[in-house]
């Protein structure tokens, strides 16, 4: 098991740096238009729509998805400063599906977990697509588009706050953190995570010369966001009577399993980023 998991996650990092690092970011809004297809996909089947409601709920879903990549599949996104416009336009719109991501995340995730009837609601359902995976998609592709650099700093934070709850909790773990939704996640798991995110912005701190307290601030926040992120899902897994998301990846189960942590994380640490440094597209752009 833990073999294939680190084989599966080995493929995904190197089909993730290979995108990354190509100098033409088509590769990479290419590889991240794919797996929000699969990530709509996996979602849909949790949520088991049927006919109308799952016509509806792709319309949904993929409306601001198509939206934005039509709009930065135009050449002046990337290389024309004329296009500036523009620039702020998506970037814009990049922030309010984020604020939408954000009132999801904070209010109506968690009273779903405490009471369980949105997500058990066809009508609430059909929205899901749109508050929990588009928004992730959309900030990714913008902020790579603009200063990819940035990217990186919660993707590595949560890959290694991730790693650091696995092995500590398998170790360690012997106090479940959310017994009825995810029995297999565990305090000492979650601490681990933790403590590795803070070592790991101390680091960054040093080598990069940043801000030691708003380094810290922020893994501590994007790991927390990242753990609620993957205990939501859990949740609708649970109410859905389903194990995994999917079987796509060996070890890890569907695509969604692997980037859930993500679906919270990315636009919330978006919004945090713009609200402290309030930056203009000349700024974000590289």
């Amino acid at each position: 098991m833990l073999r294939d998991r680190i084989f599966s996650a080995t493929i995904l990092l190197l089909i993730f740096l290979a995108s990354y690092l190509s100098k033409n970011p088509t590769y990479f809004l290419l590889f991240s238009f794919a797996a929000s297809c699969i990530l709509f996909y996996e979602l849909a089947k949790i949520l088991k729509l049927k006919s109308l409601s799952l016509a509806i709920y792709w319309i949904l879903s993929f409306a601001p998805v198509i939206f934005f990549y039509a709009a930065v599949s135009l050449d002046t996104f990337f290389f024309d400063d004329s296009a500036l416009n523009l620039k702020i336009f998506l970037i814009n719109f990049s922030i309010f599906i984020s604020l939408i991501s954000l009132v999801f995340w904070l209010t109506l995730a968690p009273i779903d977990i405490m009471h369980k009837k949105i997500s058990s609601n066809v009508r609430f359902r059909i929205f899901y697509g749109y508050f929990l995976i588009a928004p992730m998609v959309i900030v990714t592709s913008v902020v790579f588009t603009q200063n990819k650099t940035l990217l990186l700093v919660p993707f590595v934070i949560i890959w290694v706050s991730d790693i650091g709850a696995y092995f500590v909790g398998k170790k360690f773990g012997k106090n479940k953190l959310a017994k009825n939704i995810s029995p297999g996640k565990t305090i000492e798991g979650a601490l681990g995570g933790f403590i590795c995110s803070i070592i790991l912005a101390l680091f960054l701190a040093y080598c990069y010369k940043l801000d030691l307290s708003v380094m810290i601030l922020f893994a501590l926040l994007i790991t927390g966001l990242s753990i609620f992120g993957d205990i939501y899902e859990s949740f609708l897994k649970r109410q859905a009577k389903v194990k995994d998301s999917g079987s796509i990846i060996p070890g890890h189960g569907g695509l969604l399993d692997r980037l859930d942590s993500f679906c919270p994380t990315i636009p919330i640490s978006y919004l945090i980023y713009i609200f402290m440094y309030n930056p203009s597209p000349s700024m974000l752009a590289i």
